[in-house]
Formats: structure tokens, sequence, C-alpha cells
């Protein structure tokens, strides 16, 4: 069993794929009888005994769905991720010939999307010529991150976790969303800036499956 990725990073109550190939000697006809995830916050060392977050052999709904096959493809995909989803996992998968190798699973980590807002010149409410950040944030690393911003729904040149304003104008009100990808996972939130009457309002998030 092969895990591209040891660790992994996923915002809370959205989506994450845990990506997994594994293979078996082909030199004479192998059935793969029983394909199984383990979570190890609550099984044992080897993923030997339940309970599991997926088992090929039952036919349970959860958040856990497997989306591979009989073959080569073992990824899991997590649905509506929580914190106590945090730890290591285990793919499993048994044949009609005894033997196998033991190998070590893949961490995630749970974490939540913030999107807060830096003040940096002027008072009270937000007037033209203040100046202020944007930034996003996540507690957690992946080398494959990147921040995507957009406002009203339309794609910004900007990237990055900081998205500047030097001096604001009544055209930058707006609702201004902050998307973190990786290669496993995404997340966005959305924060409201008013210029000249209104302060930013309430924060609120929105589900995408990456």
């Amino acid at each position: 069993v092969k895990y591209p990725d040891k660790q992994i990073c996923a915002v809370r109550g959205f989506n994450v794929s845990i990506p997994c190939s594994y293979s078996y000697p082909t030199s004479k006809p192998i059935q793969v009888k029983q394909k199984l995830w383990c979570s190890m916050n609550s099984n044992t060392e080897r993923c030997t005994s339940p309970p599991y977050v997926y088992n090929s052999s039952s036919n349970t709904k959860s958040d856990f769905e497997f989306t591979g096959d009989d073959k080569s493809n073992c990824t899991l995909l997590i649905h509506n991720v929580q914190f106590s989803y945090s730890g290591e996992y285990k793919f499993r998968f048994i044949t009609d010939v005894t033997g196998g190798i033991w190998t070590a699973g893949v961490t995630l980590q749970v974490t939540d999307l913030k999107v807060s807002l830096i003040r940096l010149s002027g008072n009270g409410t937000f007037k033209p010529g203040d100046s202020l950040n944007l930034k996003c944030d996540v507690t957690c690393t992946q080398s494959s991150s990147q921040f995507v911003w957009s406002k009203n729904n339309e794609l910004l040149p900007e990237s990055g976790a900081v998205l500047h304003f030097p001096a604001l104008t009544l055209r930058d009100s707006g609702n201004y969303t902050c998307t973190w990808k990786t290669s496993t996972a995404s997340g966005s939130k959305t924060i409201s800036l008013q210029v000249e009457g209104e302060s930013v309002c309430s924060q609120h998030s929105s589900m995408s499956i990456h």
C-alpha cells in the first residue's frame, strides 16, 4: 500500500480525499475479497479488527466513501470533515492468498479556515482612504496549498494569504471569499466589507467538493 501524501490537511465542514494505491503479485490469479480503511484513533495498530471507517463487506453509509477499485486504487473520500476525524488512517485489503506487507498510514489534520480583517489606518466605520488587509489563515500547512480570492463570486487576480487595500474606495465594498486549495482538499470562507457607513458583517462558509 502506498500513500503519496503522508500528511494531509483539511478544513472542517468540507471534503478531503486521501489518495492511496495498492498492489499484489500478478504471477497467479488473486482475488481481492475485502477492502478496509481504519482510523487508528479507534483501531489496533494493524487494522486487523473492527471498527472500520470503511468496510467493503458492509453497505453502511457514512462520511467515509471508498472511491477506489479492486485493482490498484484505494482512495478514501471523507465528507463533512470534523475535528474528531484528525489522526492516522490505514488501508488494508484481504485476498484469497495469505501473506502481505504492512506499511505506515497517512495522518489527517483538520483545521478551521479563518478570514480576518486587519485595519492598518483609520477608525470607526470604513471610509475611503482607510488602509486594511484581509487575511486568510489555516493552522496546518501543506506544500501544495494555495489561496485564491474572489469578490462577489468573481475571481480576483491577487493570490496569497493576504489581500491588501492600501487606500479603500467605495468600489471596494462587497463580499470577499478566500478559497484554500490543495491537491486533496479545499475550503472557503466569505466576509462582507462595507466602505462608508457600515463595518464588516458576519462570516459564513460555503461548501465545495474537491
